[in-house]
């Protein structure tokens, strides 16, 4: 029985993986990047353990496998348990008290690297929440040079940002619009 159910749980958790890296391919982009490893915040220790939890309605869900963030040098990649593959390198900002911007590189290859994802991270040290907000474009954003150009897709939508300060404020005005996309919540033995 187990023998059945576990390369399903398996399969679901990596639609659930490139789900969220689909989610994150469009919504808020740089060309250049707004966080550097000099600018960047470094909230959680290298090789920390969460358990992953997905949305099901207003609820979490745990997932079947968890994952481990690590730094490498400047930057974090997390790994999920069930491999050894490393994601994206991303850094974190803090914009203020436990709630941090995350940007992701579009490869892990540095000298490939065209644009930079965008969401939000709160973290309170124990819990970590992903907000990856939708670009839907409110035309004061576009007014007041908040978003410098809006690309539409055959996927979705995409906000091209340029600056760290306005980032913030799209992001946090895109919260009502979305439920959290993910949680993770520090493994009991790394507490």
């Amino acid at each position: 029985m187990m023998a059945r159910i576990l390369p399903k749980l398996r399969i679901a958790r990596a639609a659930l993986s490139l789900l969220l890296v689909f989610s994150l391919a469009g919504c808020f982009v740089s060309k250049e990047p707004l966080i550097t490893p000099e600018t960047a915040d470094y909230p959680i220790a290298s090789a920390t353990n969460f358990d992953a939890f997905g949305r099901r309605g207003t609820d979490w869900r745990p997932l079947p496998e968890g994952r481990s963030v690590y730094r490498k040098g400047n930057y974090y990649y997390y790994v999920n348990d069930d491999s050894d593959r490393k994601s994206v390198p991303f850094l974190l900002k803090k914009i203020s008290d436990g709630r941090y911007i995350a940007q992701a590189n579009d490869t892990s290859n540095f000298d490939r690297v065209a644009e930079y994802y965008y969401f939000l991270i709160d973290f309170d040290g124990s819990e970590a929440i992903q907000h990856s907000g939708s670009c839907w474009p409110r035309q004061a954003w576009i007014d007041d040079g908040l978003i410098t150009q809006v690309e539409r897709t055959s996927m979705n939508t995409r906000c091209l940002v340029e600056n760290i300060e306005d980032l913030a404020v799209v992001l946090e005005g895109t919260m009502g619009f979305r439920a959290p996309e993910a949680r993770f919540v520090v493994s009991a033995a790394d507490e």
